[in-house]
C-alpha cells in the first residue's frame, strides 16, 4: 500500500513593505499645522500707494495777461519813455504833459545799482499798495558816471519792464525841467486790483518790512 504524499510546505510571504501615501494624502500631512485664517482671504495688508502729485492750479487768464505785457519804448541820451502796449494815447500824453498830481517821489542821488534797485522796488511796492496812480524817480542826468551816461537810467527801464515791477506799471516818460528834467523820470501805476493775483515781491528781494 502506497504511502500518501504530504503536500509540500509552501513558502510564507514576505512581509509587505509600508504603503507608498498617496499626493493627495502626502499635501494634507504637508498642511496638517497649518491654522486656517479668520477671514476669508489672505490676512495682508494692502501696499500703500504712492502719494500723488497735487497738480498745480492752472493760471487764471488775467495772470496769463500780465505774465506776457509788453512795452512800447524809445530811449536817448537825454529821454526815456515807456508803456504798456495799447495804452490809451490820451493817457500817455498827459503823463508826458505833467498834467498828473505827483503824489510821491523818491531820489536815488548817491546810490548804486543794487541800492538804487532794492530801493526802487520798495517804494512802488508801497505807493501800488496805498492806491498812488503817478509818482516821480530822481536817478540823475549820470553826469559824473563814465562817460557822462546814466547808469541808473539805464537800469531803470530794465527794472520797470520785468517781473515784479511790469504788473504794476503802466507807463513812465522824463519829467518836465519844472520836475527834474531828463533827471527824473514820471511814472504811471495801475490801480491796484485785489482780483489779480498776489505780486510775487518776494521773488527779488528781502521784505524791507521784515
Amino acid at each position: 500500500m502506497k504511502k500518501r504524499r504530504k503536500p509540500a510546505a509552501t513558502a510564507p510571504a514576505p512581509a509587505e513593505g509600508p504603503r507608498e501615501k498617496s499626493e493627495d494624502e502626502l499635501f494634507l500631512h504637508a498642511f496638517s499645522d497649518v491654522v486656517p485664517l479668520n477671514k476669508g482671504g489672505r490676512d495682508v495688508a494692502p501696499a500703500a500707494a504712492p502719494p500723488q502729485a497735487v497738480p498745480a492750479p492752472p493760471p487764471t487768464f488775467a495772470r496769463l495777461l500780465e505774465e506776457n505785457i509788453e512795452f512800447e519804448m524809445d530811449y536817448t541820451h537825454e529821454f526815456i519813455t515807456g508803456q504798456v502796449r495799447g495804452l490809451d494815447p490820451k493817457i500817455f500824453r498827459k503823463l508826458k504833459g505833467g498834467e498828473f498830481s505827483v503824489q510821491a517821489h523818491l531820489d536815488l542821488h548817491g546810490m548804486n545799482a543794487d541800492q538804487a534797485k532794492l530801493a526802487v522796488l520798495d517804494f512802488l511796492r508801497r505807493c501800488y499798495m496805498e492806491g498812488k496812480r503817478c509818482v516821480l524817480l530822481i536817478p540823475g542826468r549820470g553826469r559824473n558816471s563814465p562817460l557822462g551816461q546814466g547808469v541808473l537810467r539805464q537800469e531803470l527801464t530794465a527794472w520797470l519792464t520785468q517781473a515784479p515791477l511790469k504788473r504794476v506799471v503802466l507807463a513812465f516818460t522824463t519829467a518836465l525841467p519844472k520836475h527834474g528834467g531828463s533827471g527824473a523820470v514820471y511814472l504811471l501805476l495801475r490801480q491796484v486790483r485785489k482780483d489779480r493775483g498776489k505780486i510775487a515781491w518776494e521773488e527779488v528781494f528781502v521784505d524791507l518790512d521784515g
